[in-house]
């Protein structure tokens, strides 16, 4: 993991610099935002390390030349930009009772999402209609989650749902003078967040099944069934297109093939290849171990069939 270790100083004075700004939310949001932060710092044993929202600028670094301090106001703004859209996406996916508490949170976390970019860029500069795509594609990818089998037809767009946090990239390119890069970069953190979405849903598809929110895996698993997304699946089908007929094998295989797409695009981005490959070995690791599950259930039945048999 040397595409984080690296970085590890540098995010840690990213993450205290979010909460001396979160420190300063008015009652009772103080104490909200921070435990909400803490939930998604790296340093931290216990959470959930959505490392590409505040890698990507340092990642970038090699290529834009750009000064440590303008990564980390970059990452910073990333930070809260992850903050602010997590908890939408909760908000839409549950019932919770504390959804006002919630919402007027997010509100906060966007406003100093706003205020860190706005350091960094005029009203005159491209990166706010770059901003504004990315939020209308993030828009247009929540309501159609409903409705659209991303998985199966137009497999980029799954990354759609996270295109806010690629305001740190492009945000990097603009202030280096690469606009000229934005598109291919774009691309390839697509694809990143591709792997890294699949990586999430194998860990999460039951929960989704449940919470009826879209989910790559049982995409994955209805084609290969030859049904509508989720038609006739239930916890019982889905074990049993996993651990019995090797579902995730293939879709392994799916996310070897975007990291293998990544690696041919040029510029290289060292830690945006290493941070995928990584995702989709340990993907990886899982479906190896349940295929040697299935190879030893097999080889056991042959022992049974011979011990039966061959006296």
């Amino acid at each position: 993991m040397e595409w984080y270790f690296a970085y590890k100083d540098e995010l840690e004075k990213v993450f205290r610099q979010a909460e001396e700004r979160t420190s300063t939310f008015p009652a009772p949001f103080q104490q909200e935002g921070l435990d909400y932060l803490a939930r998604f710092n790296p340093l931290r044993e216990d959470s959930t390390r959505n490392y590409i929202c505040y890698l990507l600028p340092f990642w970038l670094q090699e290529l834009t030349g750009l000064p440590p301090e303008t990564c980390r106001k970059l990452s910073l703004g990333n930070v809260f930009v992850m903050a602010h859209y997590l908890i939408q996406d909760d908000v839409m996916d549950t019932a919770a009772d504390n959804r006002k508490t919630q919402l007027a949170l997010s509100q906060l976390f966007y406003t100093e999402c706003l205020s860190v970019y706005r350091d960094l860029f005029p009203a005159t500069s491209p990166f706010w209609s770059y901003a504004r795509t990315y939020i209308d594609e993030w828009a247009v990818s929540v309501i159609s989650e409903g409705t659209e089998d991303y998985f199966q037809g137009e497999r980029n767009k799954v990354a759609l749902k996270a295109s806010p946090l690629k305001m740190a990239g492009t945000g990097a390119l603009l202030l280096a003078g690469r606009a000229d890069l934005i598109q291919i970069i774009t691309d390839m953190t697509d694809l990143a967040l591709l792997v890294l979405q699949m990586s999430d849903d194998w860990a999460d598809w039951s929960e989704d099944l449940v919470e009826h929110s879209y989910n790559c895996l049982l995409s994955h698993i209805s084609a290969e069934q030859k049904t509508a997304y989720c038609e006739g699946l239930g916890p019982k089908q889905i074990q049993e297109a996993i651990y019995v007929r090797g579902a995730l094998a293939n879709y392994v295989n799916i996310a070897d093939q975007a990291v293998q797409q990544l690696e041919t695009l040029e510029p290289s981005i060292h830690g945006l290849r290493s941070f995928a490959h990584s995702i989709a070995a340990e993907l990886g690791e899982v479906a190896a171990e349940i295929e040697g599950g299935r190879s030893h259930l097999r080889r056991g039945g042959l022992d049974y069939w011979l011990s039966k048999n061959m006296k």
